[in-house]
């Protein structure tokens, strides 16, 4: 990882501070290692679930020349023509974990669809747009391997990613998805203007606004990006979106940056349907073991949306 003090600051006259203050690994790295620490183990339980369903690792080309972004497809025994790109949460920062993959392979087992879950470039080496290129690049890919509709999802940060897709795709004259699915998403990069983060963000255990705010500022520092669409695609037109489903939880601080979003969209006349589970947290719709119910009844939104067709 590369150091975070730059060179004006290594060679100026407060090199000595510095070096002092930060003798060894720079403080947003270490944050940015426990993060990936924390988030990104990559053995999970459920990775043994649905032993029919191949998990195998392929190399697609992203938008940037000359980078290859591992995806790992996962494959129900009988193939569909239609495919969902999965993105992966963890603050555009932690890599996919086993947690991430595990669900990959119980959404293509239960809903017989091919799932390819894209290892994005990660921020800080990588920041803003490379995930984005990343993902649109295997999107685009996927296009040409499946001929029926392809879906492009995610949680948290790869919400945000699937939402900026659709947003650059379109700025862009490029394919688009047939569908987008956004679960407890970051979807707008101004945090702060939404009331669930001004009233459980401070001093939130989990996912609140100084987690957030760290989150953003490794991936797209510069404030202009805020209300980019292709950043913050909340921004956008959303007047243009497909079939889309937006989940949240009631108890996450995202949750009404989710439901504006929902409801704005909506009022522009784009068909988005919206499920909120009742007293949820953050990523309640992957956890099958803590809240066995609520995770149940996303899922079931979740595959009925996966098998709806968007003609």
């Amino acid at each position: 990882m590369r150091n975070a003090l730059t060179k004006e600051m290594l060679s100026g006259p407060a090199a000595d501070l510095y070096r002092q203050l930060v003798p060894g690994v720079p403080m947003r790295d270490r944050w940015v290692a426990e993060i990936r620490e924390l988030w990104g183990k990559k053995d999970h339980p459920s990775l043994n679930d649905f032993p029919e369903v191949e998990a195998s690792d392929i190399c697609l080309p992203s938008l940037d020349a000359g980078i290859d972004v591992r995806v790992t497809l996962c494959t129900p025994p009988e193939e569909s023509p239609h495919a969902f790109v999965y993105l992966h949460g963890g603050g555009w920062i932690a890599p996919a974990a086993g947690k991430h993959i595990g669900w990959a392979k119980r959404i293509a087992a239960l809903s017989g669809q091919t799932v390819a879950a894209v290892h994005y470039r990660l921020a800080p080496e990588d920041r803003y747009p490379c995930a984005l290129h990343d993902c649109v690049g295997v999107f685009l890919a996927m296009k040409k391997m499946f001929a029926g509709e392809i879906t492009v999802g995610g949680d948290s940060a790869g919400a945000n990613l699937a939402a900026a897709l659709w947003f650059f795709c379109c700025s862009q004259g490029k394919h688009l998805p047939n569908k987008l699915m956004l679960n407890c998403g970051v979807l707008d990069l101004e945090l702060e203007k939404h009331a669930s983060m001004r009233r459980s963000g401070k001093d939130h255990p989990y996912n609140g606004l100084e987690l957030l705010a760290f989150q953003r500022a490794i991936y797209a520092p510069d404030q202009e990006l805020w209300t980019d669409p292709c950043a913050s695609p909340a921004h956008g037109d959303l007047r243009s979106l497909p079939q889309t489903l937006v989940i949240v939880g009631e108890d996450d601080t995202l949750c009404d940056d989710g439901v504006d979003f929902a409801k704005r969209a909506r009022s522009a006349g784009a068909p988005v349907q919206l499920h909120i589970g009742e007293k949820m947290p953050h990523g309640f719709h992957m956890q099958h073991g803590l809240v066995p119910e609520a995770a149940a009844s996303a899922e079931q939104v979740i595959l009925n949306f996966l098998k709806t067709s968007s003609l």
